[in-house]
């Protein structure tokens, strides 16, 4: 049976006098700043351990991390535990005892153990204990002292309602507060024993160039800096407990209160700021600002989950300018765990995935670098694999990219509400995805915005956000539905184009990079020599494999980005001798297009001079064309 190790001042003295002896390294590692090392000889990284003790010591072990007596033998190996190591699991207080044991002993022989804030530390030292196992209230029974219980029962009563009794409010009250949860509490506060510790710890290291953290991270934090990320999300963290003990020294609200009572509290009194004092004034600001702020709130690297979660055609400039930024080579996050309970890796080895839910896995796995490699460990087998790497969709809403009739779609894109706007920033036209609401359905779209009048080049190509309009309405008079739906929208004054953003799909860039099989398929082949037609025919010179999407859950190609289509100029740049196979039907679509309708129908959108270019175009493309062969009835 593993007992929990005691952690006291004689243990540590003892152990940074007698250090075990580990991996040695090849060249000593070097210390750059407060939270960056290099020349590290082998890095081991391990995420949401979530209070399974036993599981942790097997994944310490397998790695050689440590010993049957649970004490450091890594050396001048480095051990990044990438925060969660609280809440859920019913031994979080032994996991922190031993991280913090193993931080002295590594450090005594030239190693190093980050353990990293995660989203539940946070929510523990903010009293947000809603994912507390009971059996981590159990273990600190013991140091509960009753005189402090009394007062919490006494104070509890006191703000019940009036309508209900005492006796009902003292079983509700032993109930919420079980034996042990005041002595914890007490322990995570800024001055106990895990609370002080907490706050001194970072919420991101790099290592080797590679960047730890929990959640994940934006441009705008990493345009912070390394260093001054920590700062102030500590900052922000000490600010908000300092404002929460203002308002307990107030009697504003009970020491035993947990965050969501802390919050009504809050609001209320924000209804009322300018009838009290200066004092708690501030600390309300305190707690208000702190919890949205750059570092602790939603997009923070405690709880961003893009990276993890958001399609790679959406995230991946970002996360390269992120790593740029950080001077790093890859990133390594957890918070999100993965679906197939393994570690992964998204964009090209560029971000790791290490959240494989431990907690319920039967495999337990941690990333180990070393040198150029990045590689998974199996505690099971000891084997080093490559980490496999996940689709670039992301994870897909079940009711992501409906298929709705295309009216209603269209009805959709031109009366749904904004909730949500980020700027992607892919090519010239930098386009805004966008969230859209209407009567409780959801789905995003791309608003491009770009309207360079003149001539870009000789070839008479200009940049404008009407010509992904009149692609759409081209491509459905042709009937080939290769255009996703997109409308003439205004955004916040705004004139535009509103596309819908195809939710399920792989773009050829990344399936060739990914080595993914969904464009070698006969269909999808026939698809793309019609969008090779198309392009000619509204004189398309920018396509790039980046905006030929494939589905992923549909038989269905999509052709996006055309604001620098419909040029002026008659040539299509096929040589002469050329043949192309085309579909009848398509055929005499083309032939049907007449400088009449497609002026009514898109008069509002191009010119007359570049109808009359696409119209010479046409022509040339039925000099080259040969109708497809009908195929054979089965």
């Amino acid at each position: 049976m593993i007992h929990r190790a005691s952690f006291t001042l004689a243990a540590i003295l003892v152990l940074q006098a007698v250090a075990p002896q580990g991996r040695a390294s090849a060249s000593p590692a070097e210390q750059i700043s407060q939270y960056e090392w290099t020349d590290v000889v082998r890095v081991v990284a391990v995420g949401d351990l979530h209070g399974s003790y036993e599981k942790a010591i097997r994944l310490f072990q397998a790695a050689g991390l440590i010993d049957d007596d649970l004490h450091w033998i890594g050396g001048e190996q480095h051990l990044v535990v990438t925060g969660d190591i609280l809440d859920r699991g019913a031994k979080d207080r032994e996991l922190m005892d031993m991280i913090r044991r193993l931080q002295i002993e590594a450090e005594a022989t030239g190693g190093q153990v980050h353990m990293l804030l995660g989203n539940h530390e946070a929510m523990n030292l903010m009293r947000d204990l809603r994912y507390v196992n009971p059996g981590a209230f159990e273990s600190f029974a013991e140091e509960g002292r009753k005189e402090d219980r009394k007062a919490a029962l006494r104070s509890y009563l006191k703000n019940r309602p009036k309508n209900k009794s005492k006796e009902m409010a003292t079983l509700e009250f032993e109930k919420k507060y079980p034996p042990g949860y005041f002595a914890r509490q007490q322990s995570l506060n800024p001055d106990g024993e895990y609370g002080s510790w907490l706050l001194g710890l970072p919420a991101v290291v790099k290592v080797n160039d590679v960047l730890y953290l929990h959640g994940g991270m934006t441009e705008e934090t990493a345009a912070v800096g390394l260093d001054e990320i920590n700062r102030r999300l500590g900052s922000d963290l000490r600010l908000h407990l300092e404002s929460r003990e203002v308002l307990v020294e107030e009697g504003v609200i009970a020491p035993w209160m947990e965050y969501a009572d802390i919050v009504w509290v809050r609001n209320q009194g924000l209804e009322q700021a300018d009838q009290l004092p200066e004092d708690m004034r501030q600390a309300l600001d305190g707690l208000v600002g702190t919890a949205d702020s750059l570092m602790l709130g939603a997009r923070g690297p405690l709880w961003y989950r893009g990276g993890s979660h958001e399609d790679e055609r959406i995230e991946r400039d970002s996360l390269e300018r992120t790593l740029e930024l950080m001077g790093a080579r890859a990133m390594v996050v957890a918070h999100s765990p993965t679906t197939g309970r393994e570690i992964t890796s998204r964009f090209q080895n560029r971000l790791f995935r290490i959240d494989h839910d431990i907690s319920s896995s039967d495999t337990l796995q941690a990333l180990v670098v070393e040198g150029d490699d990045i590689l998974v460990l199996d505690a099971s087998t000891g084997r080093e694999i490559e980490a496999p790497k996940e689709l670039p969709i992301g994870r897909l809403d079940p009711q992501a990219g409906a298929q709705w009739p295309e009216a209603e779609l269209q009805e959709f894109l031109e009366q749904a509400v904004v909730v949500a706007s980020r700027d992607l920033g892919r090519g010239s036209t930098r386009p805004r995805l966008v969230e859209l609401e209407l009567a409780g359905k959801k789905q995003r779209g791309i608003f491009k915005n770009v309207s360079i009048e003149g001539e870009l080049s000789p070839d008479g190509i200009t940049d404008r956000y009407e010509h992904e309009v009149a692609a759409y309405l081209l491509d459905r008079k042709l009937e080939l539905g290769l255009v996703p739906v997109c409308v003439l929208r205004d955004l916040d004054g705004e004139q535009g184009s509103l596309q819908l953003w195809v939710e399920d799909a792989v773009d050829q860039e990344a399936a060739t990079a990914y080595e993914l099989e969904f464009f070698n398929r006969d269909w999808v082949k026939d698809r793309i020599a019609e969008g090779v037609v198309f392009d000619a025919l509204i004189g398309n010179r920018d396509r790039t494999a980046g905006d030929i999407l494939c589905s992923v859950r549909q038989d269905k190609l999509y052709l996006i980005d055309h604001s620098k289509a419909f040029s002026s100029s008659s040539e299509i740049g096929w040589e002469e001798d050329r043949t192309v196979t085309v579909d009848a039907d398509l055929i005499a679509a083309l032939e049907g297009l007449e400088k009449s309708t497609l002026q009514e129908d898109l008069g509002d959108l191009i010119s007359d001079r570049q109808i009359d270019a696409l119209l010479e175009r046409r022509d040339q493309i039925l000099d080259h064309a040969s109708p497809k062969a009908a195929e054979a009835a089965p």
